[in-house]
């Protein structure tokens, strides 16, 4: 099947200053989709149920003052075709607060296709081609891809990512080309799944950065969960921080009648 459940959240990690919000570059490990593809690695499914919508809201709060809210919204239409039955189609956007008093629309809107190519027993495989439109600081646009391989055993969930962008104009803060790798395990007791990240990435002219998540997602009910996560952002590398998250999910269930 190509979803089992539909759950967790979307959040978005927010860097501790002002300058890293709207100056830093891609910072795939720091974007709301990025958060979103982690979650497919073990605790959401790799793409919403056909003729179903995902709501997500979430909210990360920085031990450098700064909190982030994103919002996202996941259609998979209804269809027998790989395009139009077993396709995601995703927007993101999300507001900001790093100065403590006002809050600012996010510095990009983010949209993205997730097609599943292999819908195996146990291996799940999907790529992602995803493009971005800077809003704030830079201008123009950054397109790429994501390669996802995910792995069901009883109640072992995990997998592994491979994720590039590029920008249509680079400068010294959004990079000319980014690569990250992802891993992450999760294990489901009941209605409740802790799970793990891990995620090397790199942009040129950038130093380097391997970060870690550690969370857990109780399924409150089955259109309905709430997953709570510490975000160890850079541990190895530059500007490292750590963020609190809270998020929710609601799927709205089948659109139209079998």
């Amino acid at each position: 099947m190509i979803s089992a459940r539909l759950v967790a959240v979307l959040v978005m990690l927010s860097p501790a200053a002002a300058a890293d919000l709207f100056h830093r570059g891609d910072g795939s490990a720091r974007r709301a989709p990025a958060i979103s593809l982690r979650k497919r690695l073990h605790v959401n499914p790799l793409i919403t149920e056909p003729d179903t919508i995902d709501i997500e809201l979430g909210d990360a709060i920085s031990t450098g003052g700064s909190d982030t809210v994103p919002f996202s919204i996941h259609y998979t239409p209804r269809g027998s075709h790989v395009w139009w039955g077993r396709t995601e189609y995703s927007a993101t956007f999300d507001s900001l607060n790093y100065d403590g008093t006002v809050r600012h629309f996010g510095d990009r809107a983010s949209f993205a296709a997730t097609c599943v190519v292999h819908d195996g027993d146990k291996l799940d495989l999907a790529i992602a081609p995803m493009a971005s439109f800077l809003l704030r600081g830079d201008s123009g646009m950054r397109f790429g891809a994501t390669a996802i391989a995910r792995y069901d055993s009883g109640h072992h969930s995990g997998g592994v990512t491979f994720s590039w962008s590029g920008a249509t104009s680079p400068s010294a803060t959004n990079p000319s080309g980014t690569i990250d790798i992802g891993a992450g395990y999760g294990y489901a007791i009941g209605k409740i799944t802790p799970h793990v990240n891990c995620v090397w990435e790199r942009s040129t002219g950038v130093q380097r950065q391997v970060s870690f998540f550690e969370g857990v997602e109780y399924q409150v009910t089955n259109p309905f969960a709430i997953d709570f996560t510490v975000q160890h952002i850079s541990l190895w590398g530059s500007a490292r921080d750590t963020q609190f998250v809270l998020g929710i999910t609601a799927n709205t269930g089948h659109l139209h009648r079998h």
